[in-house]
């Protein structure tokens, strides 16, 4: 992942310019701002290239929701697709390449979403806590340069000491009076895993979560298109979305939109939702639980497909399990 820290001169786009000059302390310019270098290196690239600046453009865009690949150096057709839809949401040239207004629109973007990380979360964090709203937290004071120390999701001194100067700075008026609460239930190092038995439909099920699954089989073998809402194409998120949509129920569209509109429960019954941390930190991948530790989903392998919760892979990503309700 390319990222440069060391001191350099920033360039004050209209948005980072505005921001140095309103913040009663100036120094607080993110430091993670565009710079110079960074900005001719970003504002000319285009489908096709191979360039280490792409790998910076794909963290901005995940970072996002917009950029869903793995990071690489060149710019493929995964990035171009998010750089295009990026534009289109900001009404930029939907062109794809990127220039001059996309690049400063992204740090304005990137600023934005982090200040609302720290408006959304900080007064509810506790310390001693270790959860992915502390990760997140701590991932954007780092942005606007208060938080020094490892990204390790744990809420402790030097994470309530970097939102204390971020408070001030910024003049949030955050109640953090929470943050000196300690956690009395001791955290679990490992992931919850789902036991491996069947549930039994007399207990777990309903005759709505039934059909629910029904449906959702109904388009196994459909193919995982990215962004993509229908039969001809489904992403992760967009499969979920049609299939609730087909009952009646309405689910946002994206996945960690999905998380914190449904509500948890200890243990996943049919029809229920299962949800991963994969390529980004949070909630980014969920399918329907189906029973005896299986689910259904649109994988970017093999489209709508059954996998197995208790799978290495899925296992060690597993969050939790939520139910739609409405």
């Amino acid at each position: 992942m390319v990222r440069h820290k060391k001191s350099r001169s920033i360039f004050l786009s209209t948005m980072a310019g505005s921001l140095a000059i309103s913040s009663p302390l100036a120094f607080t310019l993110p430091v993670e701002a565009v710079s110079k270098d960074d900005f001719s290196e970003l504002k000319d690239l285009s489908y096709g290239e191979h360039h280490d600046a792409v790998i910076h453009l794909q963290e901005k865009l995940k970072t996002l929701n917009y950029f869903q690949g793995e990071y690489s150096t060149k710019y493929d057709v995964l990035t171009e697709h998010a750089v295009k839809s990026f534009q289109k949401d900001h009404e930029l040239n939907s062109s794809g390449a990127v220039d001059e207004n996309t690049v400063l629109k992204l740090e304005e973007e990137i600023e934005k979403h982090y200040l609302e990380t720290i408006k959304e979360y900080a007064e509810e964090l506790h310390f001693g806590e270790q959860n992915n709203q502390v990760k997140q937290i701590q991932k954007a004071l780092h942005y606007f340069g208060f938080y020094h120390d490892s990204i390790d999701a744990k809420a402790g001194p030097a994470t309530r000491k970097a939102l204390e100067r971020m408070n001030k700075a910024y003049d949030l008026s955050l109640d953090l009076t929470n943050y000196n609460q300690i956690v009395q239930v001791a955290q679990k190092e490992s992931k919850p895993k789902i036991e491996q038995t069947v549930i039994k439909s007399s207990d777990e099920s309903t005759p709505q979560s039934n059909s629910v699954i029904q449906t959702a089989r109904s388009y196994m073998g459909s193919p995982y298109v990215w962004g993509g809402e229908s039969p001809s194409g489904f992403d992760c998120s967009g499969f979920l979305q049609f299939v609730f949509s087909k009952h009646g129920k309405s689910v946002p569209r994206t996945v960690d939109g999905i998380w914190y509109s449904s509500k948890p429960v200890d243990q996943p019954s049919i029809g229920d939702l299962v949800f991963f941390e994969t390529y980004k930190p949070g909630p980014s991948h969920a399918g329907i639980y189906l029973g005896d530790g299986q689910f259904i989903h649109a994988g970017v392998s093999n489209g709508v497909t059954i996998s197995n919760v208790n799978d290495t892979y899925w296992q060690s990503r597993y969050l939790g399990s939520r139910r739609v309700v409405q």
